[in-house]
């Protein structure tokens, strides 16, 4: 469905460093975002592991998987509210038509 996954896994290594993940996707995954999603229990624990007080290391697989959920056709809404401080577009049509 999103070839982009299977890409990914002909281009990333087995095993790979967490702070190398930007680099190594083109800034597709940001590092800093995965930490968070992380640290809040969003991503299964299998996906990482740890050697001494190295960095976080990344399995490819499993977290590749994972990361295969969070995908959506770009062209399909968000389905989730407006953001914040922007009116609903009923009402920015009405607004402009108002005005």
């Amino acid at each position: 469905m999103y070839p982009i996954v299977e890409e990914l896994r002909a281009a990333l290594p087995l095993v790979f460093t967490g702070p190398s993940l930007d680099e190594r996707t083109g800034g597709a995954i940001c590092w800093g975002t995965i930490q968070n999603k992380r640290s809040r229990g969003e991503i299964p624990p299998e996906c990482f592991t740890r050697s001494g007080s190295g960095p976080t290391i990344v399995i490819r697989d499993p977290f590749l998987d994972w990361w295969r959920t969070t995908l959506r056709d770009a062209r399909s809404p968000s389905g989730g509210p407006p953001r914040r401080g922007r009116r609903p577009p009923s009402e920015m049509a009405r607004a402009a038509a108002a005005g």
